[in-house]
């Protein structure tokens, strides 16, 4: 008889067992010494995976329950008949990502361990990157692994513009920018105008000759903090060629203005000579 498995099965309808399981993993260890036999990975509430989903349906429902679940609520999870911190669990192992995993999950790890709160579209096309990735590697992709995709696919492109740094001033009505940039390696100031920053850079960069135009864009606070101790803010923003397709760029900074310059620079990037034009001699 599986004592630990019957009392787990009163605890889940209600019924208190009378035993202390908040530090299941303890116990688990006591077993496997005792018995000199592993505990296995899916057995009922003490395995490593038994709180564990791969598929990206099951990961979709856990990551909208845990959006609306409030603190305080009675535990009502899908795929999840216990909370895992009941038995000394972290939910760190709840959403796994591996070839079968869909969007939901990359997004809840995103969010969860990188405080980066991804708009559906931009979960959709992310969630090919890292397919993509598991595809040709196989096997899991931890947090971490995710973050070092994102930021290959997004934050660290600097070709054929990199940026530098930024001035904004008045003209007018009008708010202008100029902007210090290194194009194919050559440094240059950009100027435009616009109704805003965003729309001032738009322009600034068209006149280099780079044809794009703004689908979309929405900013976010990051959380957790950044290391410093600073808040910092995470611009995306969606940028088309004419008869192209759409891309996500995506820019990290303290300043929002500077996050969402550098959403841009990511998006054109990423854009590649597609979103370039002859410049006329």
């Amino acid at each position: 008889l599986d004592i630990v498995n019957v009392a787990l099965n009163m605890y889940i309808q209600g019924v208190s067992p009378g035993l202390d399981f908040s530090n299941i993993d303890a116990i688990r260890a006591t077993v496997e010494y005792c018995n000199q036999l592993p505990v296995h990975p899916r057995h009922p509430y003490v395995g490593d995976l038994v709180y564990t989903s791969f598929s990206g349906s099951h990961q979709d429902a856990i990551k909208k329950a845990f959006a609306a679940r409030k603190e305080g609520d009675i535990w009502d999870m899908p795929y999840l008949p216990i909370d895992p911190k009941d038995l000394g669990r972290s939910y760190d192992s709840v959403i796994r990502v591996n070839s079968q995993s869909g969007k939901g999950g990359i997004a809840y790890l995103m969010e969860t361990e990188h405080g980066v709160v991804m708009p559906r579209r931009l979960q959709v096309e992310f969630s090919g990157v890292v397919q993509k990735h598991t595809d040709t590697h196989g096997g899991e992709v931890s947090a971490d692994d995710i973050w070092n995709l994102f930021a290959g696919s997004y934050l660290d492109i600097a070709s054929p513009i990199r940026y530098r740094e930024h001035h904004l001033f008045e003209h007018g009505e009008a708010q202008g920018i100029r902007l210090a940039v290194d194009i194919d390696g050559q440094p240059c100031v950009l100027t435009g105008e616009g109704n805003g920053p965003i729309n001032a850079a738009v322009h600034a960069m068209q006149t280099a000759g780079f044809n794009f135009s703004v689908r979309s864009y929405e900013e976010r606070s990051m959380v957790p903090m950044g290391e410093d101790g600073n808040a910092r803010a995470c611009a995306m923003v969606e940028v088309a060629t004419k008869g192209g397709g759409d891309l996500y760029g995506i820019g990290i900074d303290s300043n929002i203005v500077t996050a969402s310059i550098k959403a841009l620079i990511s998006g054109v990037n990423r854009l590649g000579a597609a979103s370039r034009v002859a410049q006329a001699a």
